[in-house]
């Protein structure tokens, strides 16, 4: 194994968690658990918000509800915005925000045994659990490409902290 990659716990997915989405922002994959996905939108249409934090996009209304929409390359510090073809609505408790993506693209099993820790500095704000070879997930055969294991509590809990144009809004 090698040591830029030390394997995180056994228990970083747990059992429940294998099953993931995976989205698209750019080059870069992004693993979801499907424990915390809520829905994939094709296409999202997002409403301009006023005084909306940096990475807020607006809103969408999902389900008969606003749900905030944040930008993946913003939240994720990608040197470039996502292209909107997709949003995922993430649910932690009662929060619910959609994460507009450039695609999703499959949905895979990823095993705790195949999950590396995260390179060091290359996750600022801690919302990864890890990363995982592309190859090592649904049988792929491009090696080399990581797929970051995406720590949906954290991740929710970062974009609430930044606020919204209407307090308590991303709750």
């Amino acid at each position: 194994m090698n040591a830029r990659f030390a394997a995180p716990a056994p228990s970083a997915l747990g059992d429940d968690h294998a099953l993931h989405i995976v989205a698209r922002v750019g080059v870069e994959r992004f693993a979801f658990s499907v424990s915390h996905v809520e829905e994939a939108i094709d296409a999202p249409t997002v409403e301009w918000v006023p005084v909306a934090p940096q990475g807020m996009l607006g809103q969408l209304m999902h389900r008969g509800h606003m749900v905030p929409a944040w930008d993946a390359g913003s939240v994720f510090r990608l040197r470039t915005a996502a292209a909107a073809g997709a949003a995922i609505v993430l649910r932690d408790g009662p929060r619910r925000i959609a994460l507009v993506v450039d695609d999703v693209v499959e949905m895979a099993r990823i095993e705790s045994a195949d999950v590396h820790a995260v390179p060091g500095g290359a996750d600022l704000d801690g919302v990864l659990i890890g990363v995982c070879f592309q190859d090592r997930i649904a049988g792929k055969k491009n090696a080399g490409s990581l797929v970051n294991i995406v720590r949906v509590t954290t991740l929710a809990t970062l974009v609430s902290s930044r606020g919204t144009f209407a307090e308590g809004m991303t709750l």
